[in-house]
């Protein structure tokens, strides 16, 4: 039907290196479609289980597998030239106000933002988007 409203995306996300691995690890893969940068080994992945990859790259890589990246690095919320340029990857990413202190922290705060982001973000095509999440559980999109 040409009217019809568009089938929801599956939301997937990619955990950037500003979060623990574990984070991933610890989420049920039948709850969220999530992965962390260092297990992407297109991404050149450290002896010590880090991704060596620029912020760039991991850009690049993200939106080519139409996955939000997550993270908690201010370079992806800044107003410059760096962020319009990530954003001209077609990159959709998700940004915390505030480092997440903690594994313990990390974990329940990203397992209980999954379903609300993916609800959020399930409706809308993947685009450039630049989403900030704030301390107390609210999703808004950067203008």
């Amino acid at each position: 039907m040409p009217n019809s409203p568009a089938e929801p995306r599956s939301v997937g996300f990619c955990l950037d290196a500003n979060v623990s691995y574990r984070v991933a690890d610890a989420i049920d893969p039948s709850v969220a479609n999530i992965i962390h940068v260092s297990r992407v080994d297109e991404l050149s992945v450290s002896a010590t289980g880090g991704s060596n990859a620029s912020d760039e790259e991991i850009a690049a890589w993200c939106a080519t597998k139409e996955l939000v990246l997550v993270t908690c690095d201010d370079d992806f919320r800044g107003r410059n030239a760096r962020t319009a340029s990530l954003s001209s990857l077609g990159l959709e990413v998700i940004v915390f106000v505030a480092q997440l202190a903690g594994l313990r922290n990390q974990i329940e705060t990203i397992s209980q933002q999954v379903p609300a982001w993916e609800k959020q973000l399930a409706p809308m095509p993947y685009g450039p988007r630049v989403w900030i999440q704030y301390s107390r559980g609210g999703l808004r999109l950067q203008r």
